[in-house]
């Protein structure tokens, strides 16, 4: 018999610590998707009725502050007896969204342009000219949040029209923009002003991003081809750069005292000679010897400096006998 009583009350202790355990909470604060708050969304353990709405969700992306003592009162009223305040005075429920702002609506745009032009998106460039819609939420969870309804886009004036859809509350719901959509090129430009004669370097050279359309069918020289070339002509710094613009460097004049080394197995030394021709860097050019009156033919190397070496003495030879 006291074996009886004592499993008796352990059987008691136990059901009172587990329905302690299960015994529903207000939360402080609630974060929902939907139109509607639930009995669920306020309270833990809500049971068979968590998913019974009893008060309406805030709009999109705002929170608003509701009465602890009249929610617990809503709950109770739906059939949720152990709705409580658990000594709040009020709750904070905030409505979850997606923000359809500048960055997400010039994403999507960018990639459908990319798409049509065949394009990287990184390669199209896009300015608004109408206001875009301010404080715009949509559903947090809409898998599709932003969709293009039409595009209306000319890529030689840039200009496009679209009509784009939201989507709030279930449904879609249509916005316009208007503005210009450009397919961007890298160009290499000048960085400063340039004299005629003057050589490029690594720093009188940048890229910039330039609309395609504006450039279309020109032909212009990368910098790695720019490097060490001449200005043909006085040039001004954001100026585009084509092969009329640079000549590669005389290095060598006609009639000018020219140092030539000599570079050949067993045997360096250097003479100086009277450039018969002109001639740029790694150009071959015929060169007077004053003591001998032969002409080589040697390849510049330096201002006024050029050099004979294995594959071009045989050709010199030959010239020499002239």
């Amino acid at each position: 018999m006291r074996k009886l009583a004592i499993t008796f009350f352990a059987g008691l202790i136990a059901l009172a610590a587990g329905s302690a355990i299960a015994a529903p909470t207000l939360r402080p604060t609630v974060n929902v998707t939907g139109p509607v708050v639930t009995i669920g969304d306020f309270y833990t353990e809500a049971g068979d009725l968590a998913q019974t709405p009893i008060f309406r969700s805030p709009d999109l992306g705002t929170t608003g502050n509701v009465s602890a003592l009249i929610i617990a009162q809503q709950a109770q009223a739906a059939g949720f007896i152990q709705a409580d305040t658990n000594g709040l005075t009020t709750v904070s429920v905030h409505r979850l969204s997606i923000p359809v702002d500048e960055v997400l609506i010039t994403d999507i745009l960018r990639n459908a342009f990319a798409e049509r032009a065949s394009v990287q998106p990184d390669e199209i460039e896009i300015s608004f000219s109408s206001p875009l819609p301010v404080n715009l939420q949509a559903d947090a969870n809409a898998i599709s949040p932003l969709t293009i309804g039409h595009i209306n886009w000319t890529p030689r004036t840039a200009r496009f029209k679209a009509i784009l859809n939201v989507v709030q509350e279930g449904q879609s719901k249509p916005i316009s923009v208007i503005g210009n959509a450009s397919q961007m090129v890298s160009i290499t430009t000048l960085a400063r002003n340039l004299d005629r004669g003057a050589i490029i370097t690594a720093n009188d050279v940048r890229q910039e991003r330039k609309p395609a359309s504006r450039y279309a069918g020109r032909e212009f020289l990368a910098a790695a081809d720019l490097i060490g070339m001449e200005v043909r002509r006085n040039m001004r710094s954001g100026s585009t750069i084509t092969p009329r613009d640079v000549s590669t460097p005389v290095l060598v004049k006609r009639g000018a005292k020219v140092t030539v080394l000599y570079k050949i197995p067993g045997m360096n030394i250097s003479t100086q000679g009277k450039a018969k021709s002109e001639g740029g860097k790694n150009d071959l050019i015929e060169i007077l010897n004053p003591t001998s009156k032969k002409t080589i033919l040697a390849e510049v190397i330096g201002k006024n400096i050029a050099v004979v070496t294995t594959s071009n003495t045989q050709v010199a030879a030959v010239l020499g006998n002239r």
